[in-house]
């Protein structure tokens, strides 16, 4: 896996695929022909013809809830001859860590054991 020398993180990549989306992903390996991205997501952007504003919107490429392990990371490989990449990009804090969120370990939640002092409520007569 591919790690920013400096913080030891993840290196992140911006392209563009075959279809023109913008893709933003994980460049885990690399060789001469193709590269591997992790988690990849595809950067939405809408106009809002009211205010003028645009909203942006991170969509992963593969919903992990449609995986039989929804903790496991995708790895797509995409042949260089068909994507255009951007070089030396500075993305903004809040894009990328709406694309951590996204792609953070999912979080069981464990249900709290009822509080109260034991007494049952009967809500019907039997």
């Amino acid at each position: 896996m591919k790690k920013n020398e400096k913080d030891n993180k993840e290196t992140l990549t911006v392209f563009l695929d075959t279809i023109g989306r913008t893709i933003l992903g994980a460049l885990e390996a690399e060789d001469s022909n193709s590269i591997t991205i992790k988690n990849p997501a595809v950067v939405n952007i809408t106009p809002n013809p009211t205010n003028g504003q645009i909203s942006l919107q991170l969509l992963p490429l593969f919903f992990r809830e449609f995986l039989a392990d929804s903790t496991e990371p995708t790895r797509w490989v995409y042949q260089k001859s068909l994507i255009t990449r951007c070089q030396d990009i500075t993305l903004d804090f809040k894009f990328l860590a709406q694309y951590g969120q996204i792609f953070a370990p999912i979080q069981a939640q464990q249900a709290e054991p009822p509080k109260g002092d034991g007494n049952v409520i009967k809500l019907f007569d039997e």
